[in-house]
């Protein structure tokens, strides 16, 4: 007898689920991506247990008459395409026909639907991957799908969940991403009845990022938006001084599909330069659109990641749009292509887009779509510094500033204390000489060398050797308390990690709705500073993605020193 079998469908169906549904977060990416197609303008979602007990998610979409809610449990069952080639012009988010058939193999899934409120509705009940009841029911227009017992089936599934918080925290910058791709949708999320994430869905982008972000952070963005070829890019960026050390803060969509991409990132990350330190990251909200043809979207199982056909044309065609809103809205210079040529130096490389993207750029045009021809040129990267302020006019009476390639370093500092060598250490050179150079650094001879010392890098480095070295963190009590307007994401993980935050010297109490009052923080930092600085350690608690693979507490005291 041959040892080859055909495995049941059932268990087709849970080995397929093991690629779609991951966590809690990819149920409700499912769901709510079908709730989009179907043409929902309000959506609410409901967790129980960081949606290991129970996710619902509840839409006003079209809903469906029971002969489609039946296939709609079933696998490779879809009305997004006809066959492969639409792919490549689908406009919806789904399109495989494997979300609720996954999703209802690894838990107790109910379907209830409704076309017309006048007429009764649809309820499929779906245990582990087998249709149990079908029912009619008196429903509203839409779709209301509970998903009970994630992976109540498949044990070894289940052990790879991860805490609540962190179940939470993925669902939540999964919503908040949706919401953020769709400021024309309404979305609501909860966590026993706790409010994470509400828009209110009225098209209007600045309003739906004040509702989904602090004001500290809304008030530190502006507008990019920007042609090169078939690619346009709409959104907002982040100043510097709200960069993070992570990318929680970066929301990237394609034809309003919500995805990610080390590419994007990157070319992004690129146009910022000098503007950030080393390991900080930029607030980016990039609305990218492209013909269908130039991606392709069918190469991930959870749909996250996608191909660019052309992917160097891509990455300059980000990296020049961000860099001009840069240049214009952080420097304050309008952006101009620099290129001086050397005689004798070979022309700098084509600045316009080649292949495709040319060939695309021009079909745009010859439909008459706007594509300004400072959209087509990269930016000064390439071949200057495009970040330096403008000159200032000096006044008549300032000394003359050194020649160029040089610095005037300031008087020598004497180093108060200093005094004969303690025994068993180096002796110290009574004529040694100290300088600062450039307000920024310190300079000093060492017997054969010269030693530079970043003091604000070794200022972090004392900050951080003491928050870890274990001993209890010194607090200073303001004189006046101070009252801090957080967002229901914040407030949540205030919950969450507040015995955390308590411990490296914060000292706050709820103030009522969404405020909090904060009486105390860590010694070492100003009052000017403290508001900023607990809000951005709320934001690295809440953060979800690769910030979670580090300790909690490591990930707190490298963002305070």
């Amino acid at each position: 007898m041959g040892k080859i079998i055909r495995l049941d469908e059932v268990t087709i169906n849970q080995i397929a689920a093991g690629e779609v549904v991951e966590r809690a977060s990819s149920v409700v990416k499912e769901l709510v991506e079908n709730a989009i197609d179907a043409g929902a303008k309000k959506i609410e979602i409901y967790l129980t247990n960081g949606g290991r007990q129970k996710i619902q998610v509840v839409d006003d979409g079209s809903g469906m008459d029971r002969e489609d809610a039946l296939l709609a449990v079933e696998r490779h069952a879809t009305s997004k395409i006809k066959k492969f080639e639409d792919l490549q012009r689908s406009g919806s988010l789904g399109f495989r026909g494997e979300a609720l058939a996954s999703i209802a193999a690894v838990s107790r899934l109910t379907l209830q639907t409704a076309v017309d409120p006048a007429v009764p509705g649809t309820r499929v009940r779906v245990e582990g991957g087998v249709v149990q009841a079908v029912e009619p029911v008196g429903a509203p227009r839409g779709t209301n799908i509970s998903v009970e017992n994630l992976f109540f089936n498949t044990p070894a599934r289940l052990k790879f969940m991860r805490s609540i918080p962190s179940e939470v925290a993925q669902v939540k910058e999964m919503v908040t991403g949706m919401a953020l791709g769709y400021p024309d949708v309404s979305f609501r999320l909860l966590h026993h009845e706790m409010k994470l994430v509400h828009t209110l869905g009225t098209g209007d982008y600045q309003q739906t990022l004040a509702q989904i972000f602090s004001p500290n952070i809304c008030q530190e963005l502006f507008p990019v938006e920007g042609r090169y070829g078939p690619l346009r890019i709409t959104g907002f960026l982040g100043r510097p001084n709200i960069a993070r050390g992570n990318r929680g803060q970066q929301y990237f969509f394609l034809n309003r599909r919500f995805f990610r991409s080390r590419l994007v990132a990157t070319a992004a990350e690129r146009a910022y330069d000098t503007l950030l330190p080393v390991a900080r990251f930029p607030f980016l909200l990039l609305n990218l659109e492209l013909p269908p043809e130039l991606v392709d979207i069918n190469v991930h199982p959870t749909k996250m990641e996608v191909k660019f056909r052309e992917e160097n044309e891509v990455f300059r065609g980000i990296l020049q749009i961000i860099r001009a809103a840069l240049v214009t809205n952080v420097t304050g210079t309008p952006w101009r292509p620099q290129y001086k040529p050397v005689k004798g130096a070979n022309p700098p490389p084509s600045t316009l887009p080649s292949g495709l993207f040319a060939a695309k750029g021009e079909e745009a045009a010859a439909k008459g779509e706007r594509m300004p021809a400072a959209d087509l040129v990269v930016t000064a990267r390439e071949s200057a510094v495009p970040f330096a302020p403008p000159p200032m006019a000096a006044p008549p009476d300032a000394a003359p500033l050194p020649e160029a390639g040089t610095s005037a370093p300031t008087a020598a500092v004497p180093l108060a204390g200093l005094g004969p060598a303690a025994p068993g250490t180096a002796p110290v050179e009574e004529s040694l000489r100290v300088f600062s150079l450039f307000d920024t650094y310190l300079l000093w001879e060492d017997y054969d060398a010269l030693v530079l010392v970043d003091q604000h890098a070794a200022h972090e480095r004392i900050l951080y050797d003491r928050l870890r070295s274990g001993s209890q963190v010194k607090m200073q009590y303001f004189l006046a308390p101070l009252t801090v307007e957080l967002t229901p994401a914040q407030r949540q993980t205030i919950e969450e990690e507040g015995d955390l935050l308590r411990g490296l010297g914060w000292d706050f109490e709820p103030f009522g709705g969404e405020a909090l009052i904060l009486r105390a923080g860590p010694q070492d930092f100003s009052v000017a500073e403290v508001e900023d600085l607990f809000l951005s350690l709320l934001n690295e608690l809440g953060a979800g993605g690769e910030a979670r693979q580090v300790d909690p507490q490591e990930r707190l005291i490298r963002l305070m020193a």
